[in-house]
């Protein structure tokens, strides 16, 4: 996969995010990234630093979390949720 299509990946997560109320913001720091409100505000926060596919496989896992079933994901990133989700439950 290259850099562009990772690129767009990635801005179809947020794009599914969005579809649930979750802004996504960028930060630096010692963590890996999730999801949380913040002064009422659905907030995934992602460590900056991460390369791409990790940013990827962190929103995803969020995602898994927070649950897609109740909004169209396209198929595609429904299985990369859905993957991250089974990674998770190991």
């Amino acid at each position: 996969m290259s850099g562009m299509e990772k690129e767009a990946l990635l801005e179809q997560l947020r794009e599914t995010c969005e579809q649930l109320g979750y802004n996504i913001r960028y930060e630096k720091g010692d963590f890996d990234g999730g999801h949380c409100i913040l002064k009422e505000q659905r907030l995934l926060i992602v460590n900056k630093k991460f390369t791409i596919e990790r940013k990827i496989s962190t929103v995803a896992r969020a995602l898994g979390e927070l649950g897609v079933d109740a909004i169209f994901v396209r198929p595609a990133i429904r299985e990369l949720i859905e993957a991250e989700r089974e990674k998770g439950d190991r």
